[in-house]
């Protein structure tokens, strides 16, 4: 919400103190981006908080290197997997897709994974999108997987082709940040999805849905570092030019904290979620390798912040809009997001790591 606004409503005499039915206020919603301007009015005006949760009660537990941190995450994602999609009866981002790719970027190390339970959690994804065809996202998980074409893949390339806009973007559909929360990821996203199932027939179509969204993409001008990570991750697989994606690579780079970490917004402290991003996004460019010195720093923050059960704790900043459930991951009301988080620090880990020969 912009600030005039805000200053308008607290102008006309608004309740700056009221609350929803659970309890929570306008600067309790408002500290969920950090120390920003919206908060320092609402202080000024006397608005009163609730106190948020604590956090993890336990102290992170570093594991003793890099394979070893991935070791004990990928049970605990996996084990996840499924339980989301039978409480919810829906395939996510956060516990489904992301998951798919970390366990095939953990295979691809020769880090045992289960392997009947990835067949399963692969099988219920792909079963899923027969009946819903909309999820673009989903696609990069079963590509990760390496699940073939077939007609509901095809489908839901169709879906998102005839979704794209003219200039070339994808626009969100719900505001759930950070997963769902700009038009650079799901612009990224649905790019890829496109040129890994775009259908055989009429493929010079979907070829110039790719090349639209390139085009947009190049000339986005990112504010996040989701945004960031996606622009340089969809420059990547459009073939965009070296100077390019230096330059963009460059642009994240320079986002890394003292810590090693990234934050999600410039207000808010170094978590699992951006770093983990960042760190992928570098590498899978080809913007950074992951032996430089910053990559190796990200690493380093990543394994300092991991706890003993395998995940990473990512803090919530988005404003409820369906009823939390429990999934069996750690952090509680936070547990959605740092599962999401763990997975992109389990990839980005993965990436660092290199099988002896």
């Amino acid at each position: 919400m912009p600030v005039d606004v805000v200053k308008n409503l607290i102008a006309r005499g608004v309740d700056v103190s009221a609350k929803t039915p659970d309890g929570e206020t306008a600067l309790s919603f408002a500290k969920l981006r950090g120390r920003t301007p919206i908060v320092d009015l609402l202080v000024k005006a006397g608005a009163t908080d609730v106190p948020g949760p604590a956090g993890p009660s336990a102290k992170p537990a570093p594991a003793g290197s890099i394979r070893a941190a991935i070791e004990r995450t990928v049970p605990l994602l996996q084990k996840i997997d499924g339980v989301f999609l039978k409480k919810s009866g829906c395939v996510s981002c956060h516990n489904n897709t992301l998951t798919a790719m970390t366990v095939a970027a953990a295979r691809g190390k020769g880090i045992p994974v289960d392997e009947q339970m990835a067949r399963q959690n692969l099988k219920t994804i792909a079963n899923f999108i027969e009946g819903w065809r909309d999820r673009g996202y989903i696609l990069l998980g079963l590509s990760a997987e390496r699940h073939p074409a077939d007609a509901a893949t095809d489908a839901m390339a169709y879906f998102l082709k005839r979704t794209q806009s003219p200039t070339g973007q994808w626009r969100i559909f719900a505001h759930r940040p950070p997963l769902e929360s700009n038009d650079i990821q799901v612009t990224a996203a649905s790019m890829r999805a496109l040129q890994l199932y775009g259908p055989k027939v009429a493929r010079a179509d979907y070829d110039n849905g790719v090349r639209l969204a390139a085009d947009w993409l190049a000339k986005a001008a990112p504010r996040t570092t989701e945004e960031r990570a996606f622009q340089l991750l969809g420059l990547g697989w459009s073939g965009a030019g070296k100077d390019a994606i230096q330059k963009a690579g460059r642009a994240l780079a320079a986002e890394q904290r003292p810590d090693g970490g990234w934050s999600q917004l410039a207000t808010l402290t170094s978590d699992a979620y951006a770093t983990g991003q960042a760190l992928v996004a570098l590498a899978e460019s080809g913007a950074l390798p992951t032996t430089d010195p910053a990559y190796k720093r990200g690493v380093q923050f990543l394994l300092n912040t991991q706890f003993e059960d395998g995940s990473w704790f990512v803090k919530t900043r988005a404003i409820p809009l369906q009823l939390l459930f429990e999934i069996g991951f750690p952090h509680g009301r936070d547990q959605w997001i740092s599962a999401a988080g763990t997975n992109w620090a389990a990839m980005a880990l993965a990436r660092a790591y290199t099988k002896p020969s």
